[in-house]
This record gives structure tokens, sequence and C-alpha cells, in this order.
């Protein structure tokens, strides 16, 4: 259906949106809700839509977002460890947050993961602005209560970071959509293998290894990274290992270690292109950005609330796109992962990659533009996203070749 542009000249085209991301043990609601907005402005951009974008945030990472402005709220990670009373405490921090929304009454609220708010505020919130939309990963079935189905069937839209064919967590909602895989893994920030290894200074006969917990905010980060380096030193002595300790690591960054290459910023994954192997735990971001830069990767579960990594690293083991390891037996599971490393990785190459964090932008503008008093053609939206995505097809491609090369 083709739409008239109905555009008043006098007024600048703005829209508005606050993403509200929840503290967790990863970064995962942060970051995912941080590659939708980046791609969302730069959407409005080409449509000359004016971003005013800000993000709300209860997450112990806040600087994971670079490009809005950020507002930081307590966490009750950090409320319980200053001593504070947690009622009186969250009491005062939902006033504060239903004042900020009320001043701003922006065009979207967006949330992501937990629907209910971080202190179960969300109901309170929903009127304050003109369209919510909410997120919705998959999680562990246990975990999808009456009261989970309940806060998320007052959204206006929700959107899965899935492929239709994949099922839905909600698909009772009468307005959902499938995104895709949602990442951070965007080629048009990365560096080629070359750039990657001339910038950590890997000769020519060294392998360059990946290694991860996740977001950092796992107690046992510290020794798992730990044992997962004496591991790699036995096994592959020649190699080098960028040690993405995340942006929640508070244990012991290992400086001594000469294989070691120490990285505790945000953007590790511009470098993926140069890594030759990774050894990741298996969160949602962490999986879905290695996967997108087909890195092969040796992937361990850890124990989650909401997520199931054990379950998603044997589908993605089934398809030869990864290799499941076991934190326990470390030396067995890396000897594995290089027996299968050159099935994995031309499994990996098979795969398109995933644009879902351009899809979901669309789809969130096709929500908070509804109500707006100016109009756009209906292929507007879809044409921007197109010529993301291509982009990005084009820069990824670039990438393979260069790495075939190599």
């Amino acid at each position: 259906m083709n739409v008239k542009i109905i555009i008043d000249l006098k007024m600048n085209k703005k829209l508005s949106a606050v993403f509200y991301a929840i503290n967790g043990t990863g970064i995962g609601h942060i970051s995912r809700l941080n590659n939708i907005a980046e791609d969302m402005a730069w959407l409005c951009q080409h449509m000359d839509i004016e971003p005013r974008f800000e993000f709300l945030t209860t997450s112990d990472a806040p600087f994971v977002v670079t490009q809005f402005p950020t507002i930081k709220l307590p966490s009750k990670t950090t409320i319980k460890a200053l001593g504070l009373p947690m009622k009186s405490t969250t009491a005062h921090i939902k006033t504060q947050i239903v004042t900020f929304l009320n001043a701003k009454a922006p065009d979207g609220l967006i949330l992501d993961t937990n629907p209910k708010g971080s202190y179960q505020e969300f109901p309170f919130l929903k009127s304050l602005a003109k369209r919510t939309v909410f997120i919705d990963r998959a999680r562990k079935m246990e975990s999808i209560t009456r009261q989970v189905k309940n806060n998320i069937s007052l959204f206006d839209r929700v959107i899965v970071p899935e492929t239709a064919d994949t099922g839905a967590s909600y698909p009772f909602h009468p307005n959902i959509s499938f995104a895709g895989k949602i990442h951070g893994f965007k080629p048009e920030y990365s560096l080629s293998r070359d750039e990657v290894r001339t910038l950590f200074g890997i000769q020519q006969h060294e392998q360059l290894i990946y290694l991860s917990s996740g977001g950092g905010g796992d107690t046992n980060s510290e020794a798992f990274l730990g044992k997962w380096l004496d591991v790699v030193a036995e096994v592959i002595p020649h190699a080098r290992v960028i040690v993405g300790y995340g942006p929640l690591y508070k244990g012991v960054i290992h400086y001594a270690n000469r294989q070691a290459i120490p990285f505790t910023g945000t953007r590790v994954n511009r470098y993926f292109a140069g890594v030759d192997l990774a050894i990741s735990a298996a969160g949602y971001n962490s999986v879905e950005e290695l996967q997108a830069a087909n890195v092969p990767t040796l992937f361990y579960g850890l124990e989650k609330g909401f997520d199931d990594q054990f379950d998603r690293i044997r589908q993605l083991q089934n398809k030869n796109l990864c290799t499941l390891g076991d934190i326990n037996a470390p030396q067995e599971s890396l000897h594995k992962a290089l027996t299968r490393h050159s099935i994995v990785k031309a499994e990996l190459k098979r795969q398109p990659y995933s644009h879902g964090s351009a899809i979901a932008a669309g789809q969130l503008l096709e929500t908070l533009l509804m109500p707006k008093t100016f109009m756009l053609p209906a292929t507007a939206i879809t044409r921007a996203v197109s010529t993301l995505k291509s982009i990005r097809s084009n820069r990824m491609q670039s990438l393979l070749d260069q790495n075939q090369a190599a």
C-alpha cells in the first residue's frame, strides 16, 4: 500500500525513544538494545528523521552505550552491596523512573528480556510513552510464568530475535514479529584479518585465540579464564590469546601471562575477523557475535536463570557450527575443538550473515512512527533497511575474501 508523504516543511522530523535496559550477570540486555538503537539511529538519519534516543539503565556496564545519553540507576546488586534497605530504595528509584518518563513522554519505550522492568514498574510506565515494544529473546520454558505473559501482553509490539521457523516464546501476542538473530558484530566497523594480526603483533606461525566468559559478571569468571589459559599454554604453546574480560569483570587481569592480550573494553568483536579459534561461554550475545563473524568456537555452558546455554550449544554442535566444551574437562575439550576446526569453519562459511539488529530497528520504526504527525512512503523504512543490509553484506564478503586469501 502506498502512503502519501505529508510533511510540514516548517517542522523538523523528530523521533524520541527511551531504551530501558536492566542489569544482569552479563550484558546481553543493554548490548542488544544498544545494537538495535544504533541501527535505528542510522535508519532515521537515512530518512531525514532526527533520532532523539536515550538509555535508562540499571546495568552495571552503562558504558556499553557510547552514542546516546545514558542515565544510570542503581542495580539490585549495587543496593545489596551497599547494604541499603531494598524496599525503600527501590521505591525511591521507581519514583525517579516515573518522573523521568513523564517529563520525556517519548514516542517509544523499549524493554528487553524482563517485561516487568527492574522493579516491577512497567505497568506504571506504559501510559507515559506513546508506544511500547518488548524484545523477547529465547528463554527457559519454566521461566515463562502467567505473570510474565500478563506483563508481555501489555506491550504494543513484541519483537523476537529469532527466525519465524524457530518458533516464539510468546505466540499468543497479537502483534509479534521476528527479526532474526540480533548481535553486535557489524562488518563495517570490523578490522580485517591482516589488520588485527598487525595490531596485536601476531607472528606468522602463531595462532590467535579469543577467550571469554561473557560479560564477566559470573562469580566463576576469574577461575574459568585462568583454567582455559593454562590449557591453551599446554596444548597450543605458540598461540596468542585475546582475553575479553567483559565490562562486569572484577577479577585478576592476566598482565604477566606472555600469551595473553588483555582486553577490558566493550568492542572486542572488532577483532573477530582475525581470530582463528574462540573459547567462550555460551550467552546469547557471545554466541551470535562469534557465529556472525564465522569464528570456529569451543563453547562452554554456564547455569543461568532465564538462559539455557547448554541447549544452545547442543543445537549448534548438531549442525557442526561449534564444538561443545566442558569446563571440567578443558584439555579434552580443546583437543576436540582443534580436531573439528576445519569442519566447523567450513559449515560457518555456508551460513548467511544475520541482519537481525537492522530488521528489528525497522520493525521498531514501523511501530513508533505510526502515531506521528508526519508520514513516509510505505517503502521508506524497507528501503533504508535494505541499504544498511547491503552495506554490511558487501563488507562481510570482503572480510571473508581477505580471510580466504590469507
